[in-house]
């Protein structure tokens, strides 16, 4: 009896510290939270307070009106306290801690789904494609029983898994291929590497969209979907849904952007040593491109779509070198390397995870020979 009494006790004391948990509905304000227990001067205060902290009150959040303050979870690593008594407003932060640790895979159908299948979220697989982009085509190279090994650091928060960290290095078996990637960076220079200091990172990305297929390839003798006639196809066609974003393959200046009847909305590219790229077919333009402007190897220039000569939406990916057409699936890339003063730097601290990845890839080997 004794025991349910103080059982009683316990549950009443929760009942009164804490009153209840709300979500944040559309339409809601700090004015509308507060207004039961400030007036309008000390709710102005208030905002003021919160709004130094970079708090913003959105759509989602979740609150709590414990006895004496009003606090707003502005995600998991951080609350936002109000103090309904003396108006005092303070920031919690929770600490994120960092797990190292090996995420590895075989592909059966694609990447997403072999890294779905390890448990893991397809932002995994985003990333590690965009380590691999220079190296291996997501489109045409991948295989059933390619294997990929993954040291990458896990974010918790308040015990819940919160993201992942940096990619810290990667193995990537691509039709026996073994390519390694290890994370570098000092005050000068940061990226992937390959284990002799070789940046995995080309002057042109393997191909202008992250995922898709292939639908036609260079050729010298095509017949048009179209048209219905025989005639050349200097470019590469990657099929997606419309709207997909495409990148520029690398740095350049926007030196054409514009519509035509068999290329629809289109774009051109000049980089350096006289090499052109383009990119036709669009849906749109992204917002910001005109003729003159730099962007960045990656940028998103603009989005799939199927304007001009077109069956279905796709992105006619074309390069050129000094007035030749060049195939963008046999087109190699410059290979850029890491400086020798930093070799013996880089090789110290990538130490650990190689270790790692010859753990991981020794065990796979191992299990390959004994089967």
């Amino acid at each position: 009896m004794k025991y349910i009494k103080l059982l009683i006790i316990f549950v009443l004391f929760l009942m009164s510290s804490k009153l209840y948990a709300l979500t944040v509905k559309p339409g809601d304000t700090v004015y509308q939270l507060l207004s039961p227990y400030m007036n309008p001067q000390e709710i102005l205060s208030v905002s003021k307070k919160i709004k130094k902290l970079g708090f913003e009150l959105k759509i989602g959040q979740t609150y709590e009106f414990l006895k004496d303050e009003l606090v707003v979870h502005d995600g998991i690593t951080r609350d936002i306290v109000i103090n309904l008594i003396n108006k005092d407003v303070k920031e919690v932060k929770y600490p994120i801690h960092r797990l190292v640790t090996v995420v590895s895979g075989e592909i059966d159908d694609s990447l997403f789904y072999a890294v779905k299948k390890a448990g893991e979220d397809d932002i995994l697989a985003v990333r590690l494609a965009e380590i691999f982009e220079w190296e291996i085509d997501f489109f045409k190279d991948i295989r059933k029983g390619d294997q990929f090994y993954v040291v990458v650091e896990k974010l918790f928060c308040r015990g819940k898994f919160i993201g992942y960290g940096k990619i810290l290095g990667a193995d990537f078996i691509n039709q026996g291929r073994h390519i390694r990637a290890l994370y570098y960076e000092n005050k000068y220079t940061k990226g992937y590497f390959t284990p002799e200091g070789n940046s995995l990172k080309k002057g042109f990305l393997k191909a202008p969209l992250k995922f898709g297929r292939i639908t036609s390839s260079f050729k010298y003798r095509r017949l048009h979907p179209v048209l219905h006639v025989y005639r050349p196809h200097y470019g590469v066609d990657y099929a997606a849904p419309i709207g997909t974003p495409i990148h520029a393959t690398a740095d350049g200046k926007v030196v054409k952007k514009g519509f035509t009847k068999a290329n629809g909305y289109y774009i051109k590219l000049k980089h350096n040593n006289g090499y052109y790229t383009y990119y036709l077919h669009m849906s749109r333009f992204k917002k910001g491109i005109r003729v003159g402007s730099y962007v960045r190897q990656g940028d998103v220039i603009g989005y799939v779509g199927m304007t001009g000569y077109a069956t279905g939406p796709h992105v006619d990916y074309r390069i050129m070198k000094n007035g030749s057409w060049i195939n963008p699936l046999r087109f190699k890339s410059p290979t850029k390397r890491l400086s020798k003063k930093y070799l013996a730097d880089f090789r110290d601290k990538t130490e650990y995870v190689v270790a790692l990845l010859d753990s991981s890839y020794y065990k796979y080997a191992k299990l390959q020979f004994i089967q």
